[in-house]
């Protein structure tokens, strides 16, 4: 099956439109303000990461929806998944209360309390994928850094990513990313770095563009070869 933008991505787009747009009327001859204009570009540059975090959540919760509506077994998730759900809160307070008094005592009653709920299901092939939070992968990797790519798409079962992502792109694409979010950060707490333009924003815009590109398709294919291509919300 060919790739298809998710519903995502298609978004993203959207969401930068308006973006480019403003950025426009900001360098237009009908705005001669220098205040306005540094303004436009930081918030051009911000509002552009809310919505690359506003895609990652919007993909894997899209792709969670569908795979609960599925009807499908276990072994049709990554293992990967399967480990990170199994480890739910509930069953890791349980562990840690023992690292910290090693008390069974407490331990014991309290796990065989659990036996046989939703967690446990995940490591059991051929079992009926039980309802899980889909936000509990996402919500706190949500932020388009290196590092939470890495922990977000590792839950999902893509490991290393960026390899794979620079297989696609023909080109570094962790750094492609570093150096939107370096400029993000800096405007976000300094303003307007000395000597940036507005063809320096706007390539910034269309690199972490591209890098949202990259992803989608990985995650196509990912999905395609694991839960399948049903699980695709386009």
């Amino acid at each position: 099956m060919p790739y298809h933008y998710s519903h995502a991505r298609k978004q993203f787009i959207a969401d930068l439109i308006s973006i480019k747009t403003a950025l426009n009327d900001a360098y237009s001859p009908k705005c001669s303000s220098g205040v306005v204009r540094e303004y436009a570009l930081c918030s051009a540059i911000v509002l552009t990461s809310a919505k690359v975090e506003t895609y990652l959540e919007t993909l894997v919760a899209d792709w969670g929806k569908a795979v609960l509506g599925a009807n499908l077994k276990t072994d049709a998730l990554h293992r990967h998944i399967r480990a990170f759900l199994l480890n739910d809160p509930s069953i890791e307070k349980i562990y840690k209360r023992l690292g910290f008094d090693g008390n069974e005592g407490t331990f014991i009653p309290a796990l065989a309390l659990q036996l046989g709920s939703g967690p446990f299901k995940f490591s059991k092939d051929g079992e009926n994928i039980p309802p899980f939070p889909i936000a509990r992968v996402y919500s706190d990797v949500k932020y388009p850094s290196p590092k939470n790519l890495r922990k977000l798409f590792r839950r999902l079962g893509i490991d290393p990513i960026f390899p794979r992502l620079n297989a696609i792109a023909k080109r570094d694409v962790e750094s492609l990313l570093t150096s939107f979010n370096d400029t993000r950060t800096e405007m976000a707490h300094q303003g307007m770095p000395i000597g940036m333009s507005v063809g320096d924003i706007r390539a910034r815009i269309k690199e972490v563009t591209l890098v949202v590109g990259y992803v989608d398709r990985l995650f196509y294919s990912h999905v395609c070869k694991t839960t399948g291509a049903v699980c695709w919300v386009a």
